[in-house]
């Protein structure tokens, strides 16, 4: 729990020697949905609910300047 807190390079991915600079290397036009749930270790349907509400969040932002 402190590398996901302290660490801003970690990601749950053994295979990219959980490092988030290695994954965006690898994929640098995004990561499929089954790459980023287990890099953030959740459900592959919640990182579509993740992606609309920060979306959505941003939009928000945007439309109030």
């Amino acid at each position: 729990m402190r590398l996901i807190n302290e660490d801003e390079d970690f990601v749950n991915l053994k295979r990219y020697w959980y490092s988030l600079d290695k994954v965006v290397g690898r994929y640098p036009d995004g990561a499929p949905d089954h790459v980023l749930a287990a890099a953030l270790s959740i459900d592959e349907d919640d990182v579509k609910d993740m992606y609309d509400a920060i979306a959505t969040k941003l939009r928000s932002i945007i439309d109030a300047k």
